[in-house]
């Protein structure tokens, strides 16, 4: 009877490891940038959460192209805990949609998890209609020691009809946003970004990404980057 009991205890913790598996998931497995112009930086960060019953150790990132770089402050995950990635995509001189699936790796080259990075690359903005945005990029930074703590930027409406805006992504870690709700019919609307302390006195990348709806009642997305480098003179 001793041996019954104790080979059914064997059992059950042998079937426990076999079955002990590492997962990995986000519910950010899906960046779409919408439409974006040439050769700008993006950042964004998201979490990594491993939802198994065995700590997940991400053994390798595989991006597919020299366009997305990804940076995680842990390759070890324990059951329950998170880890932070950071995504940098630099839009290049690519044309058009375009659409990655960076590949994160456990031991043995075992796919853990995948996401999308989407994005719509327009060679020249302002020919794109119903609306853009100007400037293409949003530069916050500092020359020297004056800071400027607000920067205007204008989206453009180049038709005949109203274009409904709604915001869709905005880190505002490093700053606060002023931004419309549309663009009247043949003109501008006009937002605004203003360094809260941790903008001041830091640099970053990151981006905002809006909602507009064309004449045709689809709706689209398009993002702008944001960028803040502190430039002062050596002493």
């Amino acid at each position: 009877m001793r041996k019954t009991i104790s080979l059914v205890i064997i059992c059950l913790l042998m079937a426990g490891t076999i079955f002990a598996r590492q997962e990995l998931t986000t519910v950010d497995d899906v960046i779409d940038f919408g439409k974006v112009p040439q050769n700008a930086d993006f950042c964004r960060t998201i979490v990594l959460r491993s939802t198994g019953d065995e700590a997940v150790k991400i053994d390798k990132i595989n991006t597919f192209c020299p366009c997305i770089q990804i940076e995680i402050d842990k390759m070890v995950i324990p059951p329950g805990d998170s880890a932070v990635a950071r995504i940098k995509f630099h839009s290049s001189g690519y044309v058009g949609r375009r659409e990655w699936r960076p590949h994160f790796y456990k031991l043995g080259s075992r796919k853990l998890l995948y996401i999308r990075i989407i994005a719509f690359i327009l060679a020249n903005p302002q020919n794109h209609r119903p609306v853009y945005a100007m400037p293409y990029t949003i530069n916050t930074s500092q020359f020297g020691d004056n800071v400027i703590t607000e920067f205007p930027f204008q989206i453009i409406n180049h038709t005949e009809e109203n274009v409904p805006l709604e915001l869709k992504y905005a880190d505002e870690k490093f700053y606060t946003l002023d931004f419309p709700v549309y663009v009247p019919p043949n003109d501008t609307a006009r937002g605004k970004i203003t360094l809260n302390e941790d903008g001041i006195k830091n640099e970053f990348q990151t981006y905002i990404t809006f909602e507009y709806i064309d004449e045709d009642s689809e709706k689209h997305l398009y993002s702008v980057p944001i960028k803040r480098k502190i430039y002062r003179p050596e002493e």
